[in-house]
């Protein structure tokens, strides 16, 4: 192990100040006594000599201490640590490097083509092509492997970064080595519980849509031939209890394909923000009509966004549809956008009801409502969060701000700009 400057320096100066001093006191002694000049040196040697031997001991221990410190906290993150040495081929692997590879502490690292031999064969090229050209880039690496002869399977993780020289030439190449098998396999269970989730979502969705599509069209019909007022009013209310029941299995479905990983297989296009307003307010024109909705947009026809078309309209259709249903008198929605060289930014302002606080942080979750719309059928509680999922998936965020209730509401999606044609 290299001797740090940070010691060297320091002992360097102290034994200077020392041999100083000794120096003055010899001098002082050699004037006013009887002592001869090779007993003077003598002791002046031993002085020196012990006040060295003093001071190396208590940087020895300060470099023991701190060594164990960083082989118990190795130990407990399952980590080892190594260098080596680009010129010479040199290296060091700490101590619980070895423990985590299983093989005995040498007093010389094993050589890069031994450690090469160590991982299972499958894996061992594109290890060795990774570690390669980290080193003629000058660059990091990050790969995951197992060993060839491991008999419990282990995953470890390792990275490794090159460092240059005073002249800019890679000289040293450090890192370290982890036991991720745990969290691994965790990740492993985490992702087919999410596709069991999928599947389990995909199916109770199609399983429902198969009796409500009869109810769908037969109960209307069955509503126009009703004559008895009480009986009307019932089927209206089982009219509309329909409906949201098809709603809320759609808006499930259409959460659950956000979601799953064959999302990100969509080809994104370039097109224009202010067109795929455009059809998202005449989708909702008669809801708009109804409540005498004004609507302002206000983003310029010129900028355009990189993503999935269909998504940004069904993103923007569902914003209209909440200030449509949580409108007050003269209700108003302004749409405006800016961007910069990352990112482009839309804001769905209205002077509706409001939030408090406390529901801002909660509207995206799914299932959420505001206590005002609870008890409301036309709210399935999915809006948003098929909202949040939507820009999540196009590299963005989403948020909300109120002043609080009848103040309106403010909603900002933040896009990221795309490599427009």
């Amino acid at each position: 192990m290299k001797v740090s400057r940070r010691i060297v320096i320091p002992f360097l100066l102290f034994s200077l100040l020392i041999s100083a001093g000794i120096s003055l006191l010899v001098q002082s002694i050699y004037h006013s006594s009887g002592f001869h000049l090779p007993q003077i040196i003598g002791i002046f040697v031993v002085l020196t000599v012990i006040a060295a031997v003093g001071k190396m001991l208590h940087y020895q221990e300060a470099l023991n201490r701190a060594k164990q410190n960083l082989d118990e906290a190795q130990q407990l993150a399952d980590i080892g640590s190594w260098e080596r040495d680009l010129a010479s081929g040199k290296g060091y692997w700490s101590d619980n490097h070895y423990t985590l590879f299983n093989i005995p502490r040498r007093r010389k690292a094993p050589c890069m083509e031994e450690f090469f031999s160590m991982i299972r064969a499958e894996e061992r090229e594109q290890v060795r092509e990774t570690v390669t050209t980290a080193i003629r880039s000058n660059g990091s690496y990050e790969i995951k492997y197992m060993l060839e002869e491991d008999p419990e399977k282990r995953i470890f993780l390792s990275r490794g970064k090159v460092l240059l020289d005073d002249s800019g030439s890679p000289a040293t190449l450090v890192g370290t080595v982890q036991d991720i098998t745990e969290k691994q396999r965790c990740e492993n269970s985490q992702q087919e519980l999410l596709k069991q989730k999928e599947l389990f979502i995909t199916r109770l969705g199609h399983d429902l849509k198969t009796p409500l599509t009869p109810l769908v069209a037969f109960l209307p019909m069955i509503r126009e031939q009703a004559k008895e007022p009480m009986q009307a009013k019932q089927l209206d209310l089982c009219v509309k209890s329909v409906n949201h029941i098809n709603d809320l299995v759609a808006k499930t479905l259409k959460l659950a394909r956000l979601t799953s990983s064959a999302e990100l297989l969509i080809e994104r296009t370039d097109f224009s923000l202010s067109s795929v307003l455009d059809s998202s307010v005449s989708v909702m024109s008669d809801a708009i009509n109804e409540v005498h909705l004004r609507i302002e947009n206000r983003i310029p026809s010129d900028m355009t966004v990189h993503g999935i078309r269909e998504e940004l309209e069904e993103l923007f259709t569902q914003l209209i549809s909440n200030a449509v249903i949580f409108s007050r008198q003269d209700p108003t929605l302004v749409i405006d956008a800016d961007s910069d060289a990352t990112f482009t930014t839309v804001r769905f302002s209205d002077n509706g009801v409001g939030l408090m606080p406390e529901e801002l942080n909660s509207i995206f979750d799914d299932f959420y409502k505001a206590d005002h719309s609870r008890h409301k059928l036309n709210s399935s509680g999915l809006g948003l969060t098929i909202c949040r999922r939507i820009v999540e998936n196009h590299g963005g965020s989403i948020s909300a701000r109120s002043p609080g209730k009848g103040g309106g509401t403010t909603v900002y999606i933040t896009l990221k700009n795309g490599e427009l044609s």
